[in-house]
């Protein structure tokens, strides 16, 4: 190839790089141009960023009414409103209000003239507006939702542009009543609750109370021993039931026909150790029915609870006390006297000095096996169990004339007595009293006699004790 050739193929090869750089550039720079106003138009949908935790008061105007919303304590409160109703607030509410808002971003933006915003719910839209410390106040108006229920529209103050946001997040924006109101049953946590008293048709089920630092059961059966752990199991559950749906306000009694809550079935009073009082009425219910209407007598508020929701209505005194007649510690006790029929025996405890006699044998010079059933002995006595409450007869019914065929006798270590006496209603069953005091308690034979009860474990403890001698 001559010369000239070469060389003329070099300018050629030169000229296209030229080319191809040339068009890189202007690609390169448009590309960059494009990812530019991406990135602007991204910016541009980003309706707030503030940090939530600055958030000092918070502002709300929807349907219902006109909610300003201020630190109250440890938590948020309704410090000024038009609303006419009393209510719990809701303060997890408040605080998503304060992080959804904080960093809001819309899916798009739309322009609308303005004589159409009506048609997007600008007429009376929702406002939520957040002030921070330094009273800096970020405002959201939102409108209606689409009509596929994929986005809400809203906007800012002096924009006439029209947003989307995405609708799960501004459907909690959009709030209403329904989010403002706390779900929970009761507003008092478990360790608050002071007092619980549930009716049935106007008839107290039960009324336990704890003034003195533990719980007592004040009605049916009063001083009765109750089951603390079930007491605040109960209680826990109590206090995180939640509320289906609020329903209406009640204006008169004529509002309560309706809800079949005019004549309610239950009354549930819980009182808190500030001493306020909710009380709440059910309506009766089916196990088939779906929900269950209720009204709270301090607000009017007349709301509904799933029917799995319910169950704690039908809670029975029994499930709140211990299953035992009579329960006191081996510790406590230094004398037992028992007498069951024709069976008579003394077990005599010294603590201290760990001595102890069944009638005139000291145990506490038997082997270990004889010593455990020793303290066994003991304990059918003080775990014996009831069979179930008594709670149709009158104390004026009771036959003063019947003898007890069972008698346990306590001595405590403060030299106090206790007695347990079973009085038979037939073969089977015995009538239980605590102190000369009709315990309500109905005691079973088997609770005698069965695998754990006092009459196997006294023929246990003598054949131990014969087998012992022999050796």
């Amino acid at each position: 190839m001559s010369t000239k050739k070469i060389r003329m193929l070099i300018i050629a090869l030169l000229i296209i790089v030229a080319m191809s750089i040339t068009a890189y550039i202007a690609v390169d720079k448009m590309k960059t141009n494009e990812e530019n106003q991406e990135r602007e138009e991204a910016l541009s949908l980003n309706l707030f960023s503030f940090d939530s935790n600055d958030i000092s008061k918070v502002e709300i105007q929807n349907a219902d009414g006109y909610f300003k919303i201020e630190p109250v304590d440890t938590s948020w409160g309704i410090t000024e409103t038009d609303y006419q109703y009393d209510f719990e607030l809701n303060a997890y509410y408040i605080n998503s209000i304060c992080s959804y808002m904080s960093d809001l971003t819309a899916s798009k933006k739309l322009s609308v003239p303005t004589e159409d915003l009506n048609n997007y719910g600008f007429a009376d839209p929702v406002v939520l507006t957040c002030y921070d410390n330094t009273n800096t106040a970020y405002t959201l108006y939102i409108g209606d939702a689409t009509a596929t229920e994929e986005y809400y529209y809203a906007m800012l103050p002096d924009d006439a542009t029209v947003y989307e946001i995405e609708f799960n997040t501004a459907d909690v924006l959009h709030g209403g009543m329904a989010y403002l109101k706390s779900p929970y049953m009761i507003k008092y946590y478990d360790v608050n609750i002071s007092d619980v008293i549930l009716e049935h048709d106007s008839e107290i089920i039960f009324n336990i109370s704890n003034t003195s630092g533990a719980w007592e059961m004040l009605n049916p059966i009063e001083n009765a021993q109750v089951n603390s752990a079930n007491i605040n199991s109960f209680l826990t559950s109590l206090s995180r039931l939640e509320i289906e749906s609020f329903v209406s306000m009640v204006e008169d009694g004529s509002d309560l026909i309706q809800y079949h809550l005019d004549d309610p079935a239950y009354r549930l009073t819980v009182k808190s150790t500030d001493n306020e009082t909710t009380t709440i009425d059910f309506a009766e219910f089916d196990k088939n029915d779906g929900s269950v209407y209720l009204v709270y007598e301090e607000t009017g508020q007349i709301a509904t609870m799933a029917i799995n929701s319910v169950n704690f209505l039908q809670t029975e005194p029994s499930e709140l006390l211990t299953d035992k007649v009579y329960s006191p510690s081996f510790t406590d006790v230094t004398q037992l006297e028992v007498q069951v029929d024709d069976l008579l025996f003394t077990m005599t405890m010294n603590h201290e000095e760990n001595i102890y006699f069944l009638d005139d044998i000291n145990i506490s010079e038997q082997n270990s096996d004889i010593q455990a059933l020793f303290r066994s002995l003991f304990q059918t006595v003080s775990n014996m169990t009831y069979d179930s409450l008594d709670l149709e007869t009158d104390i004026s019914d009771i036959k003063s004339d019947i003898e007890p065929t069972i008698i346990f006798k306590y001595t405590m270590l403060d030299n106090t007595e206790q007695e347990i006496t079973l009085v038979p209603i037939d073969d089977t069953y015995y009538q239980a009293f605590i102190n000369g005091e009709y315990s309500h308690k109905i005691v079973r034979r088997r609770a005698l006699s069965n695998n754990t009860g006092v009459l196997t474990y006294y023929e246990k403890m003598t054949d131990a004790l014969e087998e012992a001698d022999n050796h």
